[in-house]
């Protein structure tokens, strides 16, 4: 009896506690569910040091979020390579692509604000903007922010100046004026193509219309109302602050903190300030129980604005995709030094974000889902239930069912073939000359090559394995679907894509001047050893100038071997240099000033060996000419410092200029 009294108590307590429980406030279930993945947690702590060691990650952050709570945030692994400096949950990391999305929401709060309207011609903030195409007039008036936010815009990836590859040196202003020397890879709205160059118009848009440089107007209206204080869009603040992330790639250099490219990839931020970017889109617009912006605006940046966007499945600078009945929006971003990745499930009331300090990752992708499908596998009724639930407000902006239909790659093919110039004899001669080999450049090193050939009177372009025939719209511009349109004009330029080519007929003239450089410059180390051995074997005293001259001018010649040992050897580590890019000149070595802010000592001094050969070789000359008007030097000593002078300057000059 007593223990049937025990029973019914406890079972009235465990319906007590279930009532109780389905009534708790969302805040506090989260509460309950962070506690569920203690164990989750522990696992992913466990194995991320091992999975960055394996894909050689110098330093990652993660933050996991519900819609009121961080669940997690942690750094592991070091800053630098150094590994004296450990990441936290606050170490800066650069962001990349995934500040399309910032620019995006400060569009949002632009619009709010009336500052601008997202389906107004840009023509109405830019009067003077203009853009080249070959398949309408005009298309800067239907260009729209809608349509540059949400790649639609037909424009191509990168500017012609101050673009991903490209290196400092430039204004905001004038990256964004070399737009109007590209041309559109399709009609305006019709086809998907991820833009660098639309998102940064954007930016200056809103820089234009808020009269304050972009970095402040995002600082005023996104990051510090969201109370994202350690982030910023300020290089120079990036440079002062201790223990940041330090961007690690394939090239032996650390990347530049400072580019043009703010509005689409130059925020700088950490997990924890992240964390609270992600609640801010997970309750559309608001934080801390305080709506910052409208959450029909909200609704209309996650919404695909045309149906080229809802086939790729993009919105307005964030990636959008439907997952087991809920909505999921991601960005990642990559590129100098750094990867990220954000996924949030605005109905879960999840989200997480990863940041590493290397540019060739994959765990930044796989730890994003795996994370979050391990919590949400931890309670599968909670989560179907809020997946049901839908957005209670309808978007500002409907869906634009009244712009042109989505061009297929196909279709886009024809239509570039149809605007292709007649093959004549003419034509063929001129494509005839574009053949060749090309080499990209990435902060003035050789990046990938592509290979020009004649096919039938077409020219193909071959790059990394893919390629692509490109028809000729206009003399010497070329078009293909694969790849952005492509000016080739006898130097090798081009307005889009920045291609320098490799002149087959020089390369040989090339290989041969440096083998004797090389050997003029190895001489000078050996030459008064060899001299001296010379003597010594003949009995011989060695005398650099006559007794009877001046004793100034006797020293003249062994400091003139000096200077040329100094010059022939800093010429020889240039010359290695090169042979590590098969002899192809102004790819290692770029002009004065240093473009990199970020060089180690050793970085620098390498970078500074063929102006150091340069000032040498010229100190030669002048020691030459002293010692021709006034020391008995025999005349083949004069002929030979003459030649190490000449071929010191000659060489140092052509890798310089």
């Amino acid at each position: 009896m007593h223990t049937q009294k025990i029973e019914k108590i406890l079972s009235l307590l465990i319906l007590m506690i279930f009532i109780a429980a389905c009534s708790i406030p969302p805040a506090t279930q989260s509460l309950i569910i962070s506690d569920s993945i203690a164990s989750i947690i522990a696992k992913y702590r466990q194995e991320i040091p091992q999975r960055m060691a394996d894909e050689k990650i110098p330093g990652l952050a993660i933050a996991v979020v519900d819609d009121q709570n961080v669940l997690w945030a942690e750094g592991f692994g070091y800053t630098d390579g150094d590994r004296r400096t450990p990441v936290t949950p606050n170490t800066l990391f650069s962001i990349q692509s995934m500040s399309k999305s910032f620019t995006a929401t400060a569009a949002m709060f632009a619009a709010q604000d009336g500052l601008v309207d997202l389906d107004a011609p840009i023509t109405t903030y830019l009067p003077d903007f203009h853009i080249n195409s070959i398949f309408e007039e005009h298309p800067e008036q239907k260009i729209t922010l809608r349509l540059v936010l949400s790649h639609t815009a037909g424009l191509v990836h990168e500017a012609p100046i101050g673009g991903n590859n490209d290196l400092p040196g430039h204004t905001f202003e004038e990256h964004i004026a070399s737009i109007s020397d590209t041309w559109l890879r399709s009609p305006v709205g019709t086809h998907w193509d991820y833009s660098n160059l639309g998102i940064d118009l954007a930016g200056y848009i809103l820089q234009v219309q808020s009269g304050m440089p972009f970095t402040r107007y995002v600082l005023e209206k996104v990051l510090t109302p969201l109370g994202m204080t350690n982030s910023t869009l300020d290089s120079d603040q990036v440079y002062a602050t201790p223990g940041r992330a330090i961007g690690h790639g394939p090239l032996p250099f650390r990347p530049p903190a400072e580019f043009l490219l703010i509005p689409s990839g130059g925020v700088w931020t950490t997990a924890n300030d992240m964390a609270r970017y992600l609640q801010f889109h997970i309750n559309e617009g608001a934080l801390d129980g305080t709506r910052l912006l409208h959450q029909n605006l909200a609704e209309t940046m996650y919404e695909p604005p045309n149906p080229v966007a809802l086939d790729a499945e993009y919105a307005l600078g964030i990636a959008t995709a439907d997952w087991q009945g809920t909505r999921r929006f991601q960005h990642g971003g990559g590129g100098f030094g750094f990867t990220s990745n954000m996924l949030w499930y605005p109905e879960l009331k999840l989200g997480v974000v990863v940041l590493t300090n290397t540019d060739q990752n994959n765990l930044r992708d796989q730890i994003v889902y795996e994370v979050l499908n391990s919590i949400i596998s931890t309670n599968i009724p909670l989560y179907h239930s809020r997946a049901s639930t839908q957005p209670s407000v309808q978007p500002a902006y409907g869906f634009i069912d009244n712009g042109p239909a989505l061009l297929t790659d196909r279709a886009l093919s024809e239509l570039i073939a149809s605007q292709a110039l007649p093959t004549d004899e003419a034509a063929r001669q001129r494509r005839q000359a574009y053949t060749g080999k090309y080499v990209k450049t990435k902060w003035g090193f050789p990046y990938y090559s592509v290979q020009v050939e004649e096919n039938n009177g077409e020219l193909v372009a071959a790059a990394s394995g893919i390629s692509t025939k490109m028809s000729e719209v206009k003399p010497g511009l070329f078009f293909s679907t694969v790849v952005e349109p492509i000016a080739l004009t006898a130097r090798g330029t081009a307005p889009n894509l920045k291609l320098i080519k490799v002149n087959s007929q020089v390369m040989p003239f090339q290989i041969a001047f440096y083998a004797l450089g090389g050997l003029v410059f190895l001489s000078t180390l050996f030459l008064w050893p060899v001299r001296a051995v010379v003597q010594w074997i003949r009995g011989k005293k060695i005398r650099p100038a006559s007794s009877s001259s001046p004793q100034t001018t006797q020293s003249w010649l062994p400091w003139n071997w000096v200077v040329a040992c100094l010059a022939g050897l800093a010429s020889l580590f240039s010359l290695l240099c090169l042979a590590a890019v098969t002899f192809v000149p102004n790819m290692v070595y770029v002009p004065w000033p240093r473009p990199y802010a970020d060089l180690t000592g050793w970085q620098f001094a390498l970078l500074s060996l063929p102006f150091a050969g340069l000032l040498l070789g010229v100190g030669i000359a002048l020691l030459v000419g002293l010692a021709i008007r006034s020391s008995p030097w025999s005349r083949a000593t004069r002929v030979y410092y003459v030649i190490v002078a000449v071929s010191l300057i000659a060489f140092n000059l052509l890798i310089i200029l």
